[in-house]
């Protein structure tokens, strides 16, 4: 399945939205600006190729109803937070 390329201009606005988003809930995005948009980038293809938002950290099946778990912000996010005081 050929997944259309994700621009740049894509990655710089839902990170924007992602960085008002979680500060507004008290969280932070990762420091490392490179990871962190690397991972947008994750989020902006598996939008084009499944049609959600499923956590690049995660595999995702293709079916939305078994990945409602992994959509970003995934169920997970808490935990690992709690855990190793960040998520992926």
């Amino acid at each position: 399945m050929s997944v259309p390329a994700v621009a740049p201009e894509e990655v710089d606005r839902l990170y924007e939205k992602l960085k008002k988003e979680a500060e507004s809930g008290g969280y932070h995005l990762n420091p490392d600006v490179e990871m962190t948009r690397a991972l947008v980038k994750g989020l902006l293809t598996n939008e084009k190729r499944y049609g959600y938002q499923a956590c690049p950290c995660r595999l995702a099946s293709g079916r939305k109803g078994e990945d409602l778990d992994i959509i970003c912000p995934c169920d997970y996010r808490d935990a690992d937070v709690v855990e190793f005081d960040a998520c992926y």
